[in-house]
């Protein structure tokens, strides 16, 4: 007589059963953040006050999801450590990333961009020239010498080089270097007419310790970049875990961010395409 209410109370448990969790997600990712006290200079450090732990620690207990970070200064050693296939994404200047892609067997794609103290999600390179220049428009570059960024600072290079094409700016001569201290130090040596540098270089840059930015006037800018972005080598994780993390740092970025990011964290990606990683006929 009482077979049928234990079959229907099995049942009924058998329905509520609590869903297994999902796995944890264990992921390394390296780091070159202009914003991160981990990988700023000293210099910056009252501006470049971002830390990740926080953040990390709630991902980790909301969504079981373990990110290890290894912070690089250099961007040579941050790029190097990408070479080396040991990680599985980085979060940095996406170009630093991305343009590994064609001299290697990793598919870095953006996941999520980043957001800098402001909110700002962008990155231009600008024209500069010093206060007491003569020269006050672009136009008036035909001829000149220009400093530009080297092939891993895109916003400073392949996007410099493009402004001058739109511009129908023919230099006399440009010259590249690896920073935007050394450029500007350019011009402060009188060998170069004008320079092009990162929109941050003057305030959140090493080049604050000996320019600031009443010394120079901007001529014009470049294209707009992302700025930073996490971007992880779909040749090492699969499609599930990434959505998964993604979704993850939506949801804890907004108004609620942890104050330790400096804004509001983590932003859908915009689409950015450079031609350069096009593939040529």
């Amino acid at each position: 007589m009482r077979l049928i209410p234990l079959l229907l109370l099995s049942a009924l448990f058998i329905g509520c059963t609590t869903p297994e969790p999902e796995p944890r997600l264990q992921l390394r990712i390296a780091v070159n953040d202009i914003y991160c006290t981990d990988t700023a200079c000293a210099c910056v450090h009252d501006i470049a006050a971002r830390t990740y732990p926080e953040t990390l620690d709630r991902l980790s207990k909301m969504f079981g999801i373990e990110l290890q970070l290894d912070y690089f200064m250099d961007t040579y050693q941050l790029e190097d450590a990408l070479r080396s296939g040991k990680y599985d994404g980085a979060l940095c200047k996406p170009w630093y990333a991305m343009r590994l892609n064609k001299e290697t067997d990793a598919d870095f794609e953006r996941l999520v961009d980043v957001l800098d103290p402001n909110n700002n999600r962008w990155l231009t390179g600008i024209v500069i020239v010093p206060t007491n220049s003569p020269i006050s428009s672009m136009k008036e570059l035909n001829g000149k010498h220009i400093y530009i960024g080297e092939t891993d600072a895109y916003e400073k290079h392949y996007a410099a080089l493009r402004l001058f094409e739109r511009e129908n700016i023919q230099p006399a001569k440009i010259d590249t270097n690896a920073s935007c201290g050394e450029n500007i130090g350019e011009l402060q040596d009188g060998n170069a007419d004008a320079a092009v540098i990162s929109d941050y270089a003057l305030s959140a840059d090493c080049a604050v310790d000996f320019a600031a930015p009443h010394e120079f006037r901007i001529l014009g800018s470049t294209e707009m970049i992302p700025l930073t972005s996490l971007l992880l080598n779909m040749d090492r994780v699969r499609q599930d875990d990434a959505l998964r993390l993604r979704e993850a740092l939506l949801a804890l970025s907004g108004e609620g961010a942890p104050d330790t990011l400096l804004g509001n964290g983590f932003v859908e990606i915009w689409p950015w395409n450079p031609p350069e990683l096009e593939d040529q006929p």
